[in-house]
Protein backbone atom coordinates (compact mmCIF):
# COMPACT_ATOMS: atom_id res chain seq x y z
CA UNK A 1 0.00 0.00 0.00
CA UNK A 2 1.47 3.15 -0.98
CA UNK A 3 2.67 5.20 1.86
CA UNK A 4 0.48 8.45 1.53
CA UNK A 5 -2.94 6.34 1.64
CA UNK A 6 -1.64 4.58 4.62
CA UNK A 7 -1.75 8.24 6.38
CA UNK A 8 -4.81 9.26 4.96
CA UNK A 9 -6.38 5.93 6.62
CA UNK A 10 -4.49 6.52 10.02
CA UNK A 11 -5.32 10.37 9.69
CA UNK A 12 -9.33 9.27 8.77
CA UNK A 13 -9.47 6.62 11.98
CA UNK A 14 -7.65 9.14 14.17
CA UNK A 15 -10.78 11.38 13.23
CA UNK A 16 -13.47 8.89 13.40
CA UNK A 17 -12.41 8.31 16.96
CA UNK A 18 -12.01 11.99 17.88
CA UNK A 19 -15.97 12.43 16.92
CA UNK A 20 -16.89 8.76 18.93
CA UNK A 21 -14.89 9.74 22.03
CA UNK A 22 -16.52 13.43 22.26
CA UNK A 23 -19.97 11.75 21.26
CA UNK A 24 -19.36 9.13 23.77
CA UNK A 25 -19.01 11.67 26.33
CA UNK A 26 -22.44 13.66 25.38
CA UNK A 27 -23.79 9.61 25.36
CA UNK A 28 -22.60 8.58 28.60
CA UNK A 29 -24.31 11.53 30.72
CA UNK A 30 -27.22 11.30 28.86
CA UNK A 31 -27.47 7.30 29.44
CA UNK A 32 -28.03 7.13 25.30
CA UNK A 33 -27.24 4.36 22.78
CA UNK A 34 -25.46 5.30 19.81
CA UNK A 35 -25.96 3.26 16.90
CA UNK A 36 -22.91 1.53 15.28
CA UNK A 37 -22.90 -0.44 11.62
CA UNK A 38 -20.17 -2.55 10.33
CA UNK A 39 -20.23 -3.84 7.00
CA UNK A 40 -18.18 -6.16 4.19
CA UNK A 41 -18.94 -6.04 0.57
CA UNK A 42 -17.19 -8.43 -1.70
CA UNK A 43 -17.89 -7.21 -5.29
CA UNK A 44 -17.13 -9.32 -8.39
CA UNK A 45 -18.25 -7.48 -11.30
CA UNK A 46 -17.72 -7.77 -14.92
CA UNK A 47 -19.20 -6.42 -18.42
CA UNK A 48 -18.38 -8.24 -21.77
CA UNK A 49 -19.14 -5.86 -24.99
CA UNK A 50 -20.17 -8.19 -28.44
CA UNK A 51 -17.91 -5.49 -29.76
CA UNK A 52 -14.39 -6.69 -29.85
CA UNK A 53 -12.60 -3.52 -30.58
CA UNK A 54 -14.20 -2.47 -27.11
CA UNK A 55 -12.12 -3.41 -24.13
CA UNK A 56 -14.12 -5.59 -21.02
CA UNK A 57 -14.55 -3.49 -17.81
CA UNK A 58 -15.39 -4.56 -14.52
CA UNK A 59 -13.05 -5.42 -11.16
CA UNK A 60 -13.28 -7.46 -8.36
CA UNK A 61 -12.97 -5.77 -4.30
CA UNK A 62 -13.13 -5.78 -1.09
CA UNK A 63 -14.59 -3.57 1.22
CA UNK A 64 -14.65 -2.52 4.72
CA UNK A 65 -16.71 0.19 6.06
CA UNK A 66 -17.87 1.60 9.71
CA UNK A 67 -20.81 3.97 10.12
CA UNK A 68 -21.72 5.93 13.31
CA UNK A 69 -25.21 7.44 14.11
CA UNK A 70 -24.88 8.81 17.45
CA UNK A 71 -28.24 9.49 19.48
CA UNK A 72 -29.80 13.39 19.79
CA UNK A 73 -28.88 14.37 23.08
CA UNK A 74 -30.13 17.69 25.00
CA UNK A 75 -28.35 20.51 25.76
CA UNK A 76 -28.39 22.83 28.24
CA UNK A 77 -29.79 25.47 25.73
CA UNK A 78 -33.50 25.44 25.58
CA UNK A 79 -36.27 27.49 23.58
CA UNK A 80 -39.81 27.60 24.84
CA UNK A 81 -39.15 25.00 27.75
CA UNK A 82 -38.04 22.92 24.63
CA UNK A 83 -34.19 21.62 24.47
CA UNK A 84 -32.00 22.46 21.75
CA UNK A 85 -30.67 18.93 20.74
CA UNK A 86 -26.91 17.82 19.47
CA UNK A 87 -25.65 15.01 17.76
CA UNK A 88 -23.02 13.76 15.33
CA UNK A 89 -22.67 10.76 12.93
CA UNK A 90 -19.41 9.61 10.78
CA UNK A 91 -18.77 7.59 8.24
CA UNK A 92 -14.85 5.43 7.38
CA UNK A 93 -15.54 3.52 3.94
CA UNK A 94 -12.51 1.57 2.30
CA UNK A 95 -11.92 -0.97 -0.52
CA UNK A 96 -9.48 -2.87 -2.03
CA UNK A 97 -8.93 -4.14 -5.64
CA UNK A 98 -8.31 -7.78 -5.76
CA UNK A 99 -8.02 -8.08 -9.56
CA UNK A 100 -5.65 -7.15 -11.79
CA UNK A 101 -5.46 -3.51 -13.52
CA UNK A 102 -7.52 -4.03 -16.66
CA UNK A 103 -6.11 -0.44 -17.53
CA UNK A 104 -9.61 0.63 -18.02
CA UNK A 105 -12.34 3.25 -16.76
CA UNK A 106 -15.27 0.63 -14.69
CA UNK A 107 -17.49 3.49 -12.91
CA UNK A 108 -16.22 0.99 -9.92
CA UNK A 109 -12.75 1.55 -9.09
CA UNK A 110 -10.89 5.12 -9.01
CA UNK A 111 -9.53 5.78 -12.82
CA UNK A 112 -6.59 7.89 -13.26
CA UNK A 113 -6.81 9.15 -17.38
CA UNK A 114 -3.72 9.95 -17.14
CA UNK A 115 -1.92 6.42 -16.33
CA UNK A 116 -5.06 4.63 -17.69
CA UNK A 117 -5.15 2.71 -14.47
CA UNK A 118 -7.12 1.85 -11.76
CA UNK A 119 -6.42 2.57 -8.49
CA UNK A 120 -5.35 -0.47 -5.95
CA UNK A 121 -7.15 0.56 -3.09
CA UNK A 122 -9.10 3.75 -2.45
CA UNK A 123 -10.91 5.59 1.01
CA UNK A 124 -14.10 7.65 1.20
CA UNK A 125 -15.06 9.58 5.17
CA UNK A 126 -17.13 12.13 6.06
CA UNK A 127 -19.00 13.48 9.37
CA UNK A 128 -22.53 15.07 10.26
CA UNK A 129 -23.18 17.05 13.00
CA UNK A 130 -26.52 17.58 13.50
CA UNK A 131 -29.11 19.96 15.99
CA UNK A 132 -32.77 19.21 16.49
CA UNK A 133 -35.04 21.08 17.73
CA UNK A 134 -38.61 19.64 18.54
CA UNK A 135 -40.01 17.75 15.31
CA UNK A 136 -37.10 20.26 13.10
CA UNK A 137 -33.12 18.70 12.69
CA UNK A 138 -30.80 20.15 10.70
CA UNK A 139 -27.53 18.24 9.45
CA UNK A 140 -24.37 20.04 8.42
CA UNK A 141 -21.34 17.88 7.01
CA UNK A 142 -21.74 14.15 5.09
CA UNK A 143 -25.33 13.74 3.87
CA UNK A 144 -27.32 10.42 2.43
CA UNK A 145 -30.18 12.10 0.61
CA UNK A 146 -32.31 9.43 -1.01
CA UNK A 147 -34.39 12.32 -3.53
CA UNK A 148 -34.50 13.16 -7.14
CA UNK A 149 -30.77 14.21 -8.63
CA UNK A 150 -29.36 12.86 -4.85
CA UNK A 151 -29.37 9.43 -4.98
CA UNK A 152 -26.96 7.10 -2.46
CA UNK A 153 -25.83 4.35 -5.08
CA UNK A 154 -25.43 0.73 -3.83
CA UNK A 155 -25.54 -0.75 -7.10
CA UNK A 156 -21.24 -0.80 -7.07
CA UNK A 157 -19.04 -0.65 -4.69
CA UNK A 158 -18.41 2.13 -1.87
CA UNK A 159 -21.29 4.44 -1.16
CA UNK A 160 -22.15 8.15 -3.08
CA UNK A 161 -22.54 10.52 -0.30
CA UNK A 162 -23.20 14.21 -0.53
CA UNK A 163 -22.06 17.63 1.36
CA UNK A 164 -23.74 20.32 2.25
CA UNK A 165 -26.62 21.37 4.90
CA UNK A 166 -30.32 20.04 5.11
CA UNK A 167 -33.38 21.22 7.15
CA UNK A 168 -35.93 19.08 7.42
CA UNK A 169 -39.63 19.22 9.84
CA UNK A 170 -42.58 17.41 10.39
CA UNK A 171 -45.10 20.23 9.73
CA UNK A 172 -47.89 18.29 11.00
CA UNK A 173 -49.07 14.66 10.85
CA UNK A 174 -49.24 14.77 7.15
CA UNK A 175 -46.66 17.20 5.82
CA UNK A 176 -43.18 16.70 5.99
CA UNK A 177 -40.87 19.51 4.48
CA UNK A 178 -36.53 19.48 3.73
CA UNK A 179 -35.05 21.93 2.60
CA UNK A 180 -30.87 21.78 1.54
CA UNK A 181 -28.19 22.96 0.08
CA UNK A 182 -25.79 20.33 -1.85
CA UNK A 183 -22.21 21.97 -2.21
CA UNK A 184 -20.25 18.75 -3.69
CA UNK A 185 -20.69 15.10 -4.62
CA UNK A 186 -18.71 12.09 -3.54
CA UNK A 187 -19.26 9.26 -6.30
CA UNK A 188 -19.25 5.61 -6.29
CA UNK A 189 -15.78 5.84 -7.55
CA UNK A 190 -14.30 8.45 -6.44
CA UNK A 191 -12.41 9.59 -2.96
CA UNK A 192 -13.00 12.90 -2.43
CA UNK A 193 -16.00 15.24 -2.51
CA UNK A 194 -16.27 17.53 -5.51
CA UNK A 195 -18.92 20.41 -7.11
CA UNK A 196 -21.72 18.99 -9.40
CA UNK A 197 -20.91 19.03 -12.96
CA UNK A 198 -22.84 17.82 -16.16
CA UNK A 199 -21.05 16.89 -19.94
CA UNK A 200 -22.86 17.37 -22.95
CA UNK A 201 -21.38 16.88 -26.82
CA UNK A 202 -17.64 16.66 -25.24
CA UNK A 203 -18.20 20.20 -22.88
CA UNK A 204 -18.48 20.36 -19.32
CA UNK A 205 -19.82 22.58 -17.05
CA UNK A 206 -19.46 22.97 -12.75
CA UNK A 207 -22.18 24.00 -10.48
CA UNK A 208 -21.52 25.90 -7.20
CA UNK A 209 -24.38 23.85 -6.00
CA UNK A 210 -27.90 22.19 -5.82
CA UNK A 211 -30.73 23.91 -3.93
CA UNK A 212 -33.45 21.89 -3.34
CA UNK A 213 -36.78 21.68 -1.40
CA UNK A 214 -38.79 18.38 -0.87
CA UNK A 215 -42.36 18.06 0.14
CA UNK A 216 -44.12 14.85 1.11
CA UNK A 217 -48.20 15.14 1.84
CA UNK A 218 -50.00 12.25 3.13
CA UNK A 219 -53.50 12.97 1.02
CA UNK A 220 -55.06 9.69 2.77
CA UNK A 221 -53.69 6.40 4.92
CA UNK A 222 -53.75 4.90 1.17
CA UNK A 223 -51.63 7.78 -0.69
CA UNK A 224 -49.51 9.80 -0.24
CA UNK A 225 -47.59 12.65 -3.10
CA UNK A 226 -44.17 14.57 -3.20
CA UNK A 227 -43.00 17.61 -4.67
CA UNK A 228 -39.45 18.21 -5.07
CA UNK A 229 -37.72 21.89 -7.20
CA UNK A 230 -33.60 21.46 -7.38
CA UNK A 231 -32.21 24.53 -8.85
CA UNK A 232 -28.69 23.39 -9.91
CA UNK A 233 -27.44 26.44 -10.06
CA UNK A 234 -25.43 27.63 -13.92
CA UNK A 235 -26.81 23.97 -14.79
CA UNK A 236 -30.26 23.15 -14.61
CA UNK A 237 -33.56 22.93 -12.61
CA UNK A 238 -35.70 19.93 -12.14
CA UNK A 239 -39.50 19.83 -10.75
CA UNK A 240 -40.95 16.56 -9.74
CA UNK A 241 -44.07 15.38 -8.35
CA UNK A 242 -44.85 12.27 -7.70
CA UNK A 243 -47.82 9.85 -6.75
CA UNK A 244 -48.32 7.07 -4.68
CA UNK A 245 -51.18 4.77 -3.87
CA UNK A 246 -51.25 1.36 -1.97
CA UNK A 247 -54.52 -0.87 -2.85
CA UNK A 248 -54.54 -3.76 0.16
CA UNK A 249 -56.90 -7.06 -0.10
CA UNK A 250 -56.80 -9.86 2.05
CA UNK A 251 -55.98 -11.59 -0.99
CA UNK A 252 -53.86 -9.13 -2.95
CA UNK A 253 -51.83 -5.80 -2.70
CA UNK A 254 -51.65 -3.45 -5.72
CA UNK A 255 -49.20 -0.92 -5.52
CA UNK A 256 -49.65 2.44 -8.51
CA UNK A 257 -47.01 5.11 -8.86
CA UNK A 258 -46.79 7.89 -10.79
CA UNK A 259 -43.64 10.13 -11.57
CA UNK A 260 -43.77 13.65 -13.70
CA UNK A 261 -40.27 15.06 -14.14
CA UNK A 262 -39.28 18.61 -15.69
CA UNK A 263 -35.91 19.62 -16.17
CA UNK A 264 -34.90 23.01 -17.70
CA UNK A 265 -31.37 24.71 -18.03
CA UNK A 266 -30.30 27.01 -15.88
CA UNK A 267 -28.00 28.76 -18.36
CA UNK A 268 -27.39 29.15 -22.14
CA UNK A 269 -24.39 26.76 -21.46
CA UNK A 270 -26.62 23.63 -22.65
CA UNK A 271 -29.83 22.75 -24.43
CA UNK A 272 -31.91 21.42 -21.56
CA UNK A 273 -35.58 20.52 -22.11
CA UNK A 274 -36.92 16.96 -21.24
CA UNK A 275 -40.08 15.80 -18.97
CA UNK A 276 -40.59 12.14 -18.12
CA UNK A 277 -43.33 10.47 -17.64
CA UNK A 278 -43.85 7.26 -15.74
CA UNK A 279 -46.47 4.82 -14.71
CA UNK A 280 -45.70 1.70 -12.76
CA UNK A 281 -48.51 -0.78 -11.17
CA UNK A 282 -47.30 -3.33 -9.23
CA UNK A 283 -49.51 -6.48 -7.84
CA UNK A 284 -48.63 -8.91 -4.71
CA UNK A 285 -50.69 -12.18 -4.89
CA UNK A 286 -49.05 -14.50 -1.79
CA UNK A 287 -45.57 -15.01 -3.03
CA UNK A 288 -45.57 -13.90 -6.44
CA UNK A 289 -44.72 -10.26 -7.52
CA UNK A 290 -46.43 -8.80 -11.14
CA UNK A 291 -44.74 -5.46 -12.39
CA UNK A 292 -45.76 -3.37 -15.65
CA UNK A 293 -44.67 -0.13 -16.18
CA UNK A 294 -44.44 2.88 -19.09
CA UNK A 295 -41.88 5.50 -19.03
CA UNK A 296 -41.77 8.31 -21.73
CA UNK A 297 -39.34 10.99 -22.32
CA UNK A 298 -40.68 14.43 -23.84
CA UNK A 299 -39.24 17.57 -25.28
CA UNK A 300 -36.23 18.98 -26.91
CA UNK A 301 -33.38 17.12 -25.11
CA UNK A 302 -32.23 13.83 -23.39
CA UNK A 303 -33.74 13.66 -19.74
CA UNK A 304 -30.73 15.11 -17.92
CA UNK A 305 -28.25 13.29 -15.03
CA UNK A 306 -25.36 15.24 -13.74
CA UNK A 307 -21.92 13.74 -13.98
CA UNK A 308 -20.39 10.96 -11.76
CA UNK A 309 -22.77 8.03 -12.46
CA UNK A 310 -25.48 9.60 -10.16
CA UNK A 311 -28.43 7.29 -10.83
CA UNK A 312 -31.79 8.59 -11.26
CA UNK A 313 -33.91 6.04 -8.84
CA UNK A 314 -36.49 8.12 -8.40
CA UNK A 315 -37.22 6.60 -11.94
CA UNK A 316 -39.94 4.03 -12.17
CA UNK A 317 -37.68 1.70 -12.55
CA UNK A 318 -34.14 2.67 -12.61
CA UNK A 319 -31.82 0.37 -15.07
CA UNK A 320 -27.94 -0.03 -15.55
CA UNK A 321 -29.06 1.81 -19.16
CA UNK A 322 -31.05 3.99 -17.90
CA UNK A 323 -33.80 4.37 -20.82
CA UNK A 324 -33.94 8.50 -20.73
CA UNK A 325 -33.04 9.51 -24.09
CA UNK A 326 -35.02 11.75 -26.68
CA UNK A 327 -38.07 11.03 -27.69
CA UNK A 328 -37.80 7.50 -26.10
CA UNK A 329 -40.44 5.53 -24.74
CA UNK A 330 -39.66 2.38 -22.46
CA UNK A 331 -42.23 -0.73 -21.28
CA UNK A 332 -41.09 -2.48 -18.53
CA UNK A 333 -42.15 -5.76 -16.93
CA UNK A 334 -41.09 -7.46 -14.03
CA UNK A 335 -41.64 -10.80 -12.20
CA UNK A 336 -40.73 -11.62 -8.62
CA UNK A 337 -40.93 -14.54 -6.80
CA UNK A 338 -40.03 -15.19 -2.95
CA UNK A 339 -39.25 -18.64 -2.01
CA UNK A 340 -39.92 -18.15 1.75
CA UNK A 341 -42.21 -21.70 1.78
CA UNK A 342 -39.32 -23.77 0.30
CA UNK A 343 -35.52 -21.99 1.07
CA UNK A 344 -36.24 -19.13 3.73
CA UNK A 345 -34.36 -15.84 2.63
CA UNK A 346 -34.35 -16.41 -1.10
CA UNK A 347 -36.21 -14.29 -3.49
CA UNK A 348 -35.52 -13.79 -7.53
CA UNK A 349 -36.83 -11.53 -10.11
CA UNK A 350 -36.99 -10.75 -13.57
CA UNK A 351 -37.27 -7.70 -15.42
CA UNK A 352 -37.23 -6.76 -18.81
CA UNK A 353 -37.21 -3.58 -20.65
CA UNK A 354 -37.98 -2.24 -24.13
CA UNK A 355 -37.15 1.37 -25.78
CA UNK A 356 -37.62 2.67 -28.79
CA UNK A 357 -39.15 5.91 -30.81
CA UNK A 358 -35.46 7.46 -30.50
CA UNK A 359 -32.37 8.32 -32.77
CA UNK A 360 -29.00 8.00 -33.10
CA UNK A 361 -26.90 10.75 -33.27
CA UNK A 362 -26.79 10.78 -37.12
CA UNK A 363 -30.62 9.99 -37.08
CA UNK A 364 -31.05 6.94 -37.43
CA UNK A 365 -34.21 4.94 -35.54
CA UNK A 366 -32.58 2.92 -32.80
CA UNK A 367 -34.35 0.45 -30.38
CA UNK A 368 -33.09 -1.23 -26.93
CA UNK A 369 -33.57 -3.38 -24.61
CA UNK A 370 -32.47 -4.85 -21.08
CA UNK A 371 -33.54 -8.29 -19.43
CA UNK A 372 -32.18 -8.76 -15.62
CA UNK A 373 -32.20 -11.36 -13.26
CA UNK A 374 -32.21 -10.70 -9.53
CA UNK A 375 -31.13 -13.37 -6.89
CA UNK A 376 -31.24 -12.91 -3.53
CA UNK A 377 -29.86 -15.14 -0.71
CA UNK A 378 -30.00 -13.58 3.16
CA UNK A 379 -28.54 -16.70 5.36
CA UNK A 380 -31.34 -17.31 8.35
CA UNK A 381 -28.99 -19.53 10.58
CA UNK A 382 -28.24 -17.49 13.98
CA UNK A 383 -24.54 -18.10 13.40
CA UNK A 384 -24.64 -16.69 9.96
CA UNK A 385 -27.04 -13.79 10.62
CA UNK A 386 -25.98 -10.36 8.55
CA UNK A 387 -24.50 -12.59 5.82
CA UNK A 388 -26.51 -11.91 2.35
CA UNK A 389 -25.52 -13.19 -1.21
CA UNK A 390 -26.91 -11.17 -4.55
CA UNK A 391 -26.59 -11.99 -8.15
CA UNK A 392 -27.58 -9.88 -10.93
CA UNK A 393 -27.14 -10.75 -14.50
CA UNK A 394 -27.24 -8.26 -17.43
CA UNK A 395 -28.01 -8.33 -21.20
CA UNK A 396 -28.74 -6.05 -23.24
CA UNK A 397 -29.29 -5.12 -26.71
CA UNK A 398 -29.32 -2.29 -29.07
CA UNK A 399 -30.28 -1.56 -32.88
CA UNK A 400 -27.22 0.82 -33.49
CA UNK A 401 -25.33 0.94 -30.38
CA UNK A 402 -22.67 -2.09 -28.00
CA UNK A 403 -24.55 -4.87 -26.98
CA UNK A 404 -23.37 -6.02 -23.85
CA UNK A 405 -23.68 -8.99 -20.99
CA UNK A 406 -22.56 -8.00 -17.35
CA UNK A 407 -22.41 -10.38 -14.28
CA UNK A 408 -22.48 -9.00 -10.98
CA UNK A 409 -21.88 -10.95 -7.55
CA UNK A 410 -21.91 -9.52 -4.36
CA UNK A 411 -21.10 -10.94 -0.88
CA UNK A 412 -22.48 -8.82 2.05
CA UNK A 413 -21.84 -8.73 5.61
CA UNK A 414 -24.00 -6.22 8.08
CA UNK A 415 -23.48 -5.86 11.79
CA UNK A 416 -25.29 -3.39 13.87
CA UNK A 417 -24.17 -3.15 17.66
Amino acid sequence: MHPFKLNKILLSTLSFMTVFSMTSLWADASKGKDEWKFTLKNAYINRNFENETLKDTGSWSQAASLFYNSRMMETPLTLAEKPLMIGVDASVQYAVRLSSDKHVADTILPFDQTTHSQASDYLKHGATLKLGYDKTLLSIGELWLDLPVTAVDTSRQLLTSYWGAKLKSQLSDKLYAEIGRVEKVSPRNEEDFRKFSFTSNGKTEYSDGLNYVDLRYQITPDLKSEYYYGNMEDLYNKHYIGLEHHLNSPNYTLNSKFKYFNAKEDSSHFNIDAQNIGLLETLKIKNHTFGLGYQQIIGESAYPLPDGFLPETYFINWNATGFFKKDEKSYHFIYGYNFKDYIPGFNAAVKYVYGDNFKTTDGKENHESESNIILNYAFQQPTLKGLALQYIRIDYNVKHGNDFGEDRLFVNYSKKF
